[in-house]
């Protein structure tokens, strides 16, 4: 159904794609489904080039992220690289408490990592958001 409305309001809009693979931007954000990069940047499908991950993270151990970036560099040509969080993740609040997640502690600890360097900037905020969102910001 989603896409016979897409053809319907644009008859050439798949072929136009299947051509269109020449992104300027890199986008490297949350996984979070209310972060939506396209939407958030006014572009259409292949116009920004997407990875997504729990907190937008950028680690060096993790093949996939430098991949993708690698290859958004050195094939696709892009010409800008958006690393792009947002007030009210989870993965970072998560980072915050010192609570166990599981499997997903292994990935928050890059964030950790950051809160931990940054502990008395955030501790000196109101307990809560500010902090969460000062963690965000610093991430």
């Amino acid at each position: 159904e989603w896409a016979r409305g897409i053809v319907t309001r644009d008859p050439t809009f798949f072929s136009r794609l299947a051509r269109l693979q020449s992104p300027d931007i890199l986008w490297i954000g949350c996984s979070d489904s209310r972060v939506p990069a396209n939407q958030i940047v006014a572009l259409d499908p292949g116009e920004v080039f997407v990875h997504r991950n729990i907190a937008n993270c950028v680690v060096h151990t993790d093949f996939n992220c430098l991949s993708v970036l690698s290859y958004a560099v050195e094939v696709l040509k892009v010409r800008h690289v958006v690393v792009c969080g947002h007030y009210g993740c989870g993965g970072v609040a998560a980072a915050c408490s010192p609570e166990q997640y599981g499997l997903i502690d292994n990935w928050l600890r890059n964030i950790k990592d950051v809160y931990d360097r940054y502990k008395d900037k955030i501790l000196a905020l109101p307990p809560g958001k500010a902090r969460s969102d000062k963690l965000v910001e610093l991430n």
